[in-house]
C-alpha cells in the first residue's frame, strides 16, 4: 500500500501544483480586474473633481472681473427739463448728470447736438473739467437758440431730438463715454405754447 502511494505521489503534487497555479492565476486575474476598475473609477472622481476646480475657478474668475468692471463711475442722465424761456426764441433746458457708480467721475463733460427733424440747429459744449463723486448730481444748462423752429416744434409740425454725450475718465486713466437720445414731447394739441416734456429714449456707455 505505501510503495503504491509512493508511485502516485509525484502525480498528485504534479495535479496540486496545476490546481494552486490555476487558482493563483485566477486571483491574480480577479485582483487584476479589481485594480484597473478601481483605478478608473479613481480616473473618473480625479477628473470629475478636477472639473469642478475648474469650474468653480472660472467662475470665481469672472466673478471677479465682474466686480472690478463694476466698481468704477457711471455717468448717466437722470432728466431733462425745460427750466425758461418757453415763449422765446432762447430755451433754458437743464440736463440732471449723475453718477450711479462706485468710484468718482474725473474729468466730466458734456455735449448736446439739437436736432429739429433731421436738421442740426444748434450745439453746446462743456469742457471736460468737473469731478462728480459716487450718487451725486449736477446740473448742465443749455441754451439753445430756436429759431426759426422754435413754432413748428411747438406745434407739433417738426420733432426735436437731443443727441448728448458725457464724456468721462475713472482715476486710473479710463475713459468711458455715455450716450443717450433724448426726444420732446408737446402738450396738450390745444395749448401748443405751453410746455411740453422731454424723455430719455435710450442711453448706452462705451
Amino acid at each position: 500500500m505505501t510503495t503504491c502511494i509512493l508511485k502516485f505521489l509525484p502525480l498528485i503534487v504534479a495535479d496540486l501544483s496545476s490546481w494552486v497555479t490555476v487558482l493563483l492565476t485566477a486571483v491574480i486575474a480577479g485582483a487584476t480586474i479589481i485594480y484597473v476598475r478601481l483605478t478608473a473609477k479613481l480616473w473618473t472622481e480625479t477628473k470629475r473633481s478636477a472639473d469642478a476646480a475648474t469650474v468653480a475657478a472660472l467662475a470665481a474668475k469672472k466673478s471677479a472681473e465682474v466686480a472690478a468692471a463694476l466698481h468704477r463711475p457711471f455717468m448717466g442722465l437722470t432728466s431733462v427739463t425745460h427750466k425758461s424761456g418757453w415763449g422765446t426764441d432762447l430755451w433754458e433746458i437743464v440736463f440732471v448728470l449723475k453718477n450711479y457708480g462706485t468710484l468718482p467721475a474725473l474729468n466730466v463733460g458734456a455735449m448736446m447736438e439739437f436736432f429739429a427733424d433731421t436738421t442740426r440747429f444748434a450745439q453746446m459744449t462743456e469742457p471736460t473739467s468737473v469731478q462728480i463723486f459716487p450718487s451725486a448730481e449736477v446740473e448742465s444748462i443749455a441754451r439753445p437758440a430756436m429759431h426759426p423752429h422754435r413754432v413748428p416744434i411747438q406745434q407739433g409740425a417738426q420733432r426735436l431730438r437731443i443727441a448728448v454725450k458725457i464724456p468721462y475718465q475713472t482715476e486710473d486713466g479710463r475713459h468711458f463715454e455715455y450716450n443717450a437720445e433724448v426726444s420732446y414731447t408737446q402738450g396738450r394739441a390745444e395749448a401748443p405754447f405751453m410746455p411740453g416734456r422731454f424723455e430719455i429714449d435710450k442711453s448706452e456707455t462705451h
